[in-house]
């Protein structure tokens, strides 16, 4: 042979290593939930930090200009997502919670998946609203921009109920 020494390995060494081998096979190849936040999606929830202090400046400087919101059912531009969170009569509190399911990027665009959840408080009570939504962006002047944002509205009942949440508070 060609300077190759043949090892033998007891029965135990054996064993160790092919568990150890089928361990990394698992963790490595098996995770669907993935375990940081792609930086793409940070502009998803600076919008929606915008949009709970509603500022409609700081919403459109997250998007792209030719921005489309496919939110159940309706097409809607920035300017009328703006205008639709603009509180009437007595304003109103929002916190925002997000869990990302999945982020892909080539080049400059990227897109996420993700359940989006809203507690919405007003003088009549707390209500809550569960999305899944996705969302794509592209890196404008090295800043990732949200471009086309996907939304559907769940029932209460019609989510999973072991969704990790994490609450999203903007830095001012």
């Amino acid at each position: 042979m060609i300077g190759v020494e043949v090892v033998k390995i007891s029965g135990m060494v054996r064993e160790i290593l092919h568990v150890g081998f089928w361990l990394c096979g698992v963790l490595f190849m098996g995770g669907v939930v993935e375990a940081e936040d792609h930086p793409a999606f940070q502009p998803v929830k600076k919008l929606f930090a915008s949009m709970s202090k509603h500022d409609g400046k700081a919403m459109q400087e997250t998007s792209t200009e030719d921005f489309q919101l496919l939110d159940h059912g309706e097409d809607l531009t920035m300017q009328q997502l703006v205008d639709a969170v603009q509180p009437i009569g007595k304003p109103y509190q929002r916190k925002n919670f997000f869990r990302q399911i999945r982020a892909r990027q080539k080049g400059d665009v990227a897109w996420v998946s993700y359940w989006n959840k809203a507690e919405i408080r007003r003088d009549s009570g707390l209500r809550t609203v569960v999305w899944l939504e996705s969302a794509v962006m592209v890196r404008e002047d090295d800043r990732w921009k949200v471009q086309l944002l996907h939304s559907t509205r769940l029932e209460s009942d019609k989510y999973p109920k072991d969704i990790e949440w994490v609450e999203f508070e903007a830095t001012p």
